[in-house]
């Protein structure tokens, strides 16, 4: 029987009866969050809720102690001195956990973050969608965890702790999670689900096909006899813009133009243009790199290394190799995280395959990481 929503089937991942698929994530790039990792996280939290507790076992208690021996009559406790002084540092040190709690349940259930989480770059996501946890589900799987607490004080909630460890999924998901119907992933080294982004293009190159080693797509010039799908300029992104102060073009290339050529090269190669998302245009003769901060290898010759500002981390360090030769302007995807991708008229998606050449004709819209770039061929 499933146990999931009734709009199950517009979520990826999930088995035929309805439960999540373990090896889904996996193929996502989304890594569990180890059991190190999960009890520092648990410690943080537990050592920021015993500095709010302060006020009541540092200067409460010893009060209290103090008036039980003075008075065992405990209907004569609420004439002692210190007695007002009981109530207040109890209600204070109540009031900041309460306080601390509601926030801890809010960004848990919203964020998929308590402040010892965050700490240690983990987050809690639901196990169908990936998105937030959702704020009641949270709510009962702490409430649970408090009545194992009331039960049995301090060691009911160990088996709770430990019960990951015999997840039958290998997920590290524990009775509390199973209740909570999240699970806790490691956000630091693996695929952040809630960066929307690179989750749409994690699922986007697991279901596009690849285009092969040496194949050309289709040309866009007039006239010609193709008769599939051609391609047209995907909508702009909203993000990533380059701009002068957000983009660097290394000194060589200051003026996007590469240095000067052969003349015998410049009369054979045809030229082109990367026309980026914000209007931004570079030239083309030759080859190049894109990325974060590109590189060339040791014995790699190029004429354009083009850095582009990335705040959201979408793009690699050497993201995309480009160039324009006597048979058009190619590019090549240099092993990126993310990938490469085109989008054809059709609405089809082609995933790049990594270290390996493909044709780009004019017209045609490359997206890589936030960006997106227009190629334009010249005779």
């Amino acid at each position: 029987m499933s146990v999931t929503t009734d709009d199950d089937d517009d979520i990826p991942g999930l088995l035929p009866d309805g439960r999540p698929d373990p090896a889904y994530p996996a193929s996502l790039g989304i890594i569990r969050a180890s059991a190190g990792r999960r009890s520092a996280a648990f410690a943080f939290d537990a050592a920021f809720f015993s500095v709010l507790l302060a006020p009541v076992l540092i200067g409460a208690v010893p009060l209290i102690l103090g008036i039980v021996s003075e008075r065992p009559d405990p209907s004569r406790w609420a004439t002692h001195p210190d007695f007002l002084t009981v109530v207040v540092l109890w209600a204070i040190s109540q009031g900041l956990v309460t306080i601390f709690t509601i926030v801890q349940l809010s960004l848990h259930g919203v964020k998929g973050v308590t402040a010892g989480k965050a700490m240690m770059g983990i987050r809690s996501v639901s196990v169908f969608t990936f998105g937030k946890p959702g704020f009641w589900r949270i709510v009962l799987r702490a409430l649970v965890m408090s009545a194992a607490f009331t039960v049995v004080p301090y060691l009911g909630v160990v088996p709770f702790l430990l019960s990951p460890l015999w997840d039958p999924e290998k997920r590290g998901r524990g009775w509390h999670d199973r209740i909570g119907r999240n699970w806790l992933i490691d956000a630091r080294r693996g695929l952040d689900p809630f960066d929307s982004k690179a989750l749409r293009n994690a699922r986007r190159a697991l279901t596009a096909p690849t285009i092969p080693e040496g194949q050309d797509l289709p040309s866009l010039a007039t006239g010609t006899a193709w008769a599939g799908p051609t391609f047209v300029p995907s909508a702009r992104s909203s993000s990533g813009v380059i701009s002068h102060a957000g983009s660097d073009v290394l000194p060589k290339q200051a003026e996007y133009t590469p240095p000067s050529s052969p003349a015998a090269r410049a009369a054979t190669t045809p030229g082109a243009s990367m026309v980026f998302d914000d209007g931004t245009v570079l030239t083309v003769t030759g080859s190049g790199l894109l990325g974060r901060n590109p590189e060339a290898r040791v014995g790699e010759v190029v004429d354009h290394l083009f850095r582009i500002d990335d705040p959201h981390r979408q793009l690699s360090k050497t993201h995309l190799a480009f160039g324009i030769d006597n048979s058009g302007f190619w590019i090549m995807d240099c092993g990126s995280s993310n990938g490469t991708f085109l989008t054809t008229n059709s609405g089809a998606v082609l995933a790049l395959t990594a270290m390996e050449k493909s044709r780009v004709p004019s017209g045609a819209v490359v997206e890589v990481g936030d960006r997106t770039f227009t190629v334009r061929e010249t005779p």
